[in-house]
């Protein structure tokens, strides 16, 4: 069979500056998620919370294969770099708009787009044969972009009804265009161009110089603002009121459908503080192992996920009303700490081991009483927290291994907070537990403790 390969040796790029643009473009796919993260606790819309776990965890997995492919042009799996100081100061400029519009119209109208243009723009440009993994992997990632391209004009078509919105999504736009065309866009070579018509590419054969960045080039914090809970849409609502949670949420049979639909209610709030919580965590330490991170990108997804099933089983299945019952406050105030450990130590290492026993239990008798959907998805939620558990028992005994009175300390803060926690869904002969009375799946097993169990509570 006759074959055509048109493809020539030769591309504009040399190994070194293919390199410094993979590096380029990872050091964005980083700033992309560590800001959605860090949005979505203050993004009320439930429907973008969700959206927003899968594309953090797709910008994780789009950084790691530039990594990956960064590791065998022997350039350092971890590099990551903006090409220009101005670039990480445009960065910044997006991190701290404030509001929702703002925010997607940087994002999805002008920087996802333009990394679209520079992955197809290097995947032409570089070499077709020597350079192939880099063309596949660009392909694919700009694929994946586009797609959140077409998402982030949908809803921002949605949310710009008015001439008044739609007026300031076009300022916004044109300013944060203005900025990436002054700083030379995410690879400081200006805003390329793949494919123009009778455009003469000659003069453009290779790539000019690149500016010199010394090694402390420019940086800056993403802190995220210490609420007290995140912030949600209406209809939803809180209360730290035990006695209005206990009475809205009552049911005389628990293992009824009434039952199961007061359980599933306030599971869907623990669903969207996770992803939050993973979100806020991710954005605020950049220093943590990059392996460690990217765990905590897929568990936003998987929470993101969350958030979809259960508000579908409330109201496909359990005939709930989203936001009949109020959403508690005694879960998010850890997530202003300092320590990314002590978080998830109370959240990961408790209280998702804790669900996994209660998802068990529900499944048993939403079983006994042939609720057939409820306990498949049980089943299927209690999986995802099985991974969430052994994320952070492993990072946790991993970092604090040569210091054992940083465990210790991460135990005696963690027994505070489930005395927090526990009270606020217990009677009032509730009594604190002692640190031999709470298990934390960090220690090890000689050290393990008795768990105790409170079925009210429940939360991740």
């Amino acid at each position: 069979m006759p074959v055509v390969d048109r493809r020539d040796f030769g591309g504009r790029f040399s190994v070194k500056e293919n390199s410094q643009r993979l590096a380029n473009y990872r050091y964005l796919e980083i700033q992309l998620m560590e800001m959605i993260g860090g949005w979505s606790h203050t993004t009320p819309q439930l429907a973008f919370k969700a959206t927003f776990g899968y594309h953090v965890y797709d910008h994780a997995r789009a950084a790691d294969a530039l990594g990956e492919r960064l590791e065998q042009l022997r350039s350092g799996r971890d590099r990551q770099e903006p090409a220009t100081d101005d670039f990480a100061r445009l960065c910044e400029h997006v991190w701290n708009l404030e509001d929702t519009i703002a925010r997607l119209v940087a994002v999805y109208r002008v920087l996802e787009p333009h990394l679209v243009s520079t992955y197809v723009y290097h995947a032409d440009a570089t070499d077709p044969m020597t350079d192939t993994p880099t063309v596949r992997l660009l392909h694919g990632l700009a694929g994946q972009a586009q797609s959140h391209v077409a998402w982030g004009h949908a809803v921002l078509d949605s949310l710009t009804a008015s001439p008044e919105d739609r007026r300031r999504a076009v300022e916004v736009q044109a300013d944060i265009e203005a900025r990436l065309v002054e700083c030379g866009g995410v690879t400081g070579q200006g805003i390329e161009s793949h494919w123009l018509a009778f455009a003469s590419a000659r003069a453009d054969a290779k790539p000019p110089e690149r500016h010199k960045r010394g090694r402390s080039g420019y940086r800056f914090e993403k802190r995220c603002a210490p609420l007290d809970h995140p912030v949600v849409e209406e209809p939803f609502w809180w209360s730290d009121d035990p006695e209005e949670f206990r009475r809205i949420y009552h049911a005389d049979d628990e293992w009824s459908l009434e039952g199961f639909r007061h359980k599933f209610h306030q599971l869907l709030y623990g669903e969207v503080e996770t992803t939050d919580r993973m979100g806020k965590i991710i954005a605020e330490f950049p220093d943590l192992p990059w392996e460690l991170r990217m765990g905590f990108a897929n568990q936003m997804w998987d929470e993101a996920r969350h958030i979809e099933i259960v508000a579908k089983v409330c109201e496909d299945e359990l005939a709930a009303e989203l936001g009949y019952g109020p959403w508690s406050l005694v879960w998010w105030w850890m997530q202003n700490e300092d320590d990314p450990l002590k978080r998830i130590a109370v959240t990961n290492s408790w209280a998702e081991a804790n669900l996994m026993q209660t998802l068990r239990q529900w499944r048993e008798h939403a079983e006994e009483r042939g609720y057939a959907r409820i306990a498949e998805l049980c089943d299927y939620l209690q999986a995802d927290e099985l991974n969430h558990v052994k994320l952070a028992t492993e990072w946790i005994r991993r970092l604090t291994a040569d210091d054992e009175e940083r465990r210790r300390e991460l135990v005696r803060w963690g027994v505070q907070a489930v005395a927090r926690i526990e009270g606020f869904y217990a009677d009032d002969d509730y009594e604190p537990p002692g640190e031999d009375e709470v298990r934390f799946t960090f220690l090890k097993e000689g050290g393990a403790r008795a768990s105790r169990s409170h079925a009210a509570v429940i939360g991740e």
